[in-house]
């Protein structure tokens, strides 16, 4: 058997020990190596994704379908990083899969409205600043594509026809229209959306109004960053149960359900958060902007110092907040890049706190079923834990 050496450093044999198998550094040969040499250089590059199923009170029975899905999720928004993909993107996926699962309150397992409908929240920002909303949309199976679709506008066009300035954040049915118009997959019917499971939760929760008040609700998001160092975020809601028709959370509102900065002139670090939680709080105190300026301070503490920090200070312990009775609930996902080494930290004041990732150095999905500890207070105690990347 004749041994054979490729261009790039590889033998092979062939059967007769003579036959010329052609190799040389002809253009086509330069094409096949420069191909090789770039998803080589892809496969050194680190990327990492992460996602929350929401501050809430998971069911442990679940477990099995939360690892799950997640594992499905990550897996899917790590295989579009490695190939390339943008953390835009990665996100995106992400989030449309939590949206898709039923399982969680975002898309089609969203949470039902008084008047038995379902109006969804969601916003995307990414590291550019790129940022678009949705609030109380209907009939429409993944929001996050239309908060995505509102930043992307704003890449392509800088105005519209006759000056006009293009939307940041849009609701209810002409926010419908509006993601028709950009293709985007829409209900025939609006309650399209309503699933066999939450149709008899909320019969459930008719007969028991009461009770609703105190009922911990999820709201999922994802953070990335790309082979480039950039990084993006997402959260997707269906809101509150029973909730009143046209109430918006915190999800879509700018600095307020996620952040996204690349790194920068004025910008350190890379950072990327994502947050969950007493929407009508959160939309109050812009805790995933605050997150951000404060990790990138000259007063950083690394960024569990910075996450553990700023949820004391902007929300367990913010008197602003004094007019709401409700427990001070929050759960919070982020990432923070420094050109070389990576921080991923999850925070919560929750009963507990579900999430996920990976990273292209890691070899399959983590997922953490984060709990308070028993002598802690759900909404006066916080844990936060993280890990190096």
């Amino acid at each position: 058997m004749k041994k054979t050496k490729l261009i790039d450093g590889r033998t092979t044999k062939d059967a007769a020990g003579e036959i010329d198998l052609g190799l040389s550094d002809s253009a086509e040969n330069k094409v096949d190596k420069k191909q090789r040499d770039d998803s080589m250089e892809r496969k050194r590059k680190l990327s990492f994704i992460a996602l929350h199923l929401g501050a809430g009170e998971h069911s442990l029975k679940r477990k099995d379908a939360y690892k799950s899905l997640c594992d499905k999720a990550c897996s899917k928004g790590l295989q579009l990083l490695r190939c390339g993909g943008t953390a835009s993107e990665a996100v995106t996926e992400v989030t449309m899969i939590l949206e898709d699962s039923g399982l969680v309150n975002a898309g089609s397992g969203s949470n039902l409205t008084i008047d038995k409908t379902i109006e969804c929240d969601a916003g995307f920002m990414d590291g550019d600043g790129y940022f678009g909303g949705v609030g109380a949309l209907p009939g429409v199976r993944n929001p996050v594509l239309v908060a995505k679709s509102i930043a992307d506008v704003h890449k392509k066009e800088k105005l519209f026809s006759c000056g006009r300035v293009p939307p940041n954040f849009m609701v209810g049915h002409h926010a419908k229209s509006w993601a028709a118009s950009q293709g985007i997959s829409v209900c025939g019917d609006d309650n399209d959306l309503i699933s066999k499971k939450t149709a008899k939760t909320y019969e459930k929760y008719m007969t028991q109004l009461k009770s609703v008040e105190n009922e911990v609700n999820d709201t999922v998001g994802a953070i990335a960053m790309d082979n480039h160092g950039r990084v993006a975020s997402t959260v997707s809601s269906g809101g509150n149960w029973l909730k009143f028709p046209g109430r918006i959370g915190h999800s879509p509102l700018f600095g307020c359900g996620c952040w996204s900065s690349n790194q920068s002139s004025v910008s350190s670090n890379a950072i990327a958060v994502s947050t969950s939680g007493s929407g009508e709080m959160l939309s109050r105190v812009h805790l995933p902007q605050e997150c951000a300026y404060m990790a990138n301070s000259e007063m950083n503490t690394g960024l569990v110092g910075s996450v553990s920090s700023c949820i004391h200070k902007h929300f367990i312990q913010n008197t602003t907040l004094d007019i709401h009775s409700e427990p001070r609930l929050i759960g919070l996902i982020a990432l923070m890049w420094d050109g070389k080494h990576g921080e991923f930290v999850w925070g919560h004041s929750s009963s507990n706190f579900v999430v996920a990732y990976t990273s292209s150095k890691m070899r399959s999905v983590k997922m953490n079923f984060s709990e308070l500890d028993r002598e802690s207070t759900v909404g006066k105690s916080l844990k936060v834990e993280g890990i190096l990347f």
